[in-house]
């Protein structure tokens, strides 16, 4: 992922993710996420390019507490975002607290454990996503991590687990953020 594939990859989390908390927060704070992302030196951030462009990307850290370090130190920058996305939604200031405070607690990840935090496509049902997921796990794998680990949501979501499951992710546990429930999975290195 590169600096000029940030307005594609902004379009292609706002059609995977529409209604989720960052979708809500909008286009500028989408932009400014994943500038961060790149500027993090323990980013994995890879897309996937068809002639028609950015089609989907994977994002994860191999430090998430580090990167969470650093996106709490530019959330400066970030505030114009935030208060655009509040103007246009008040309803969305109990989750911007709510997530503002969990950036802010170290999440104790386990030292050679990756995290893929977020994977999305434009077109479902293609192989994009599996060819991403795919080249993450090499990536990290390349880099010296013993396992990828990721959350996704428990209820409703059964193509996306099973989508994990076929790739040899393999649920480990869960998680509760507030109202939602997720499954943790986790694949270790071949």
């Amino acid at each position: 992922m590169l600096p000029d594939d940030l307005p594609a990859v902004v379009r292609v989390h706002q059609l995977a993710f529409r209604g989720f908390f960052l979708d809500r927060m909008g286009p500028a704070f989408l932009r400014g996420y994943y500038r961060a992302v790149l500027d993090w030196t323990g980013a994995i951030a890879l897309v996937a390019q068809t002639s028609a462009g950015v089609q989907g990307f994977a994002v994860g850290f191999a430090d998430p507490d580090g990167f969470y370090r650093h996106f709490r130190a530019r959330r400066r920058r970030l505030i114009p975002a935030i208060l655009l996305a509040l103007i246009r939604r008040p309803s969305l200031l109990a989750d911007i607290l709510r997530n503002a405070r969990r950036v802010e607690v170290a999440q104790g990840a386990e030292p050679g454990v990756v995290e893929l935090s977020s994977i999305a496509t434009a077109a479902p049902g293609r192989g994009i996503g599996a060819v991403l997921v795919q080249a993450f796990c090499a990536e990290a794998f390349g880099q010296g991590a013993v396992a990828v680990a990721l959350t996704t949501d428990r209820d409703d979501n059964g193509v996306v687990r099973d989508f994990y499951e076929r790739h040899g992710f393999k649920h480990v546990g869960h998680e509760s953020r507030g109202e939602r429930v997720l499954c943790c999975y986790r694949l270790a290195r071949p």
